[in-house]
């Protein structure tokens, strides 16, 4: 027999957020076999992936000298290179 789970008087309610309507739309092409190009805001919050870099002494303190020279956070300097490496490797081809 299933045992009916009922929410207890002094739990909160789990608060469900609805989809907005791109999300609808993508779902639903998605469902159909549709598929569009996806469009990526870089301005968009930092919260998609993290990753953690390991260094070691010599570049660690190659990545100090190019924060103290540039005026940049350790972050905003990586986020940098890597956006311009990127852009440069791309001038290339």
């Amino acid at each position: 027999m299933v045992k009916r789970r009922e929410i207890k008087p002094n739990q909160p309610a789990i608060k469900k957020e609805e989809p907005t309507a791109a999300q609808v739309e993508a779902f639903a092409n998605m469902a159909d076999g549709e598929t569009k190009e996806i469009v990526l805001d870089k301005n968009a919050p930092r919260k998609f992936k993290t990753i953690s870099v390991p260094f070691n002494e010599y570049e660690y303190e190659e990545l100090l000298k190019g924060v103290n020279l540039s005026g940049r956070t350790k972050l905003n300097f990586i986020r940098y290179a890597m956006l311009k490496l990127v852009k440069d490797q791309e001038e290339e081809r």
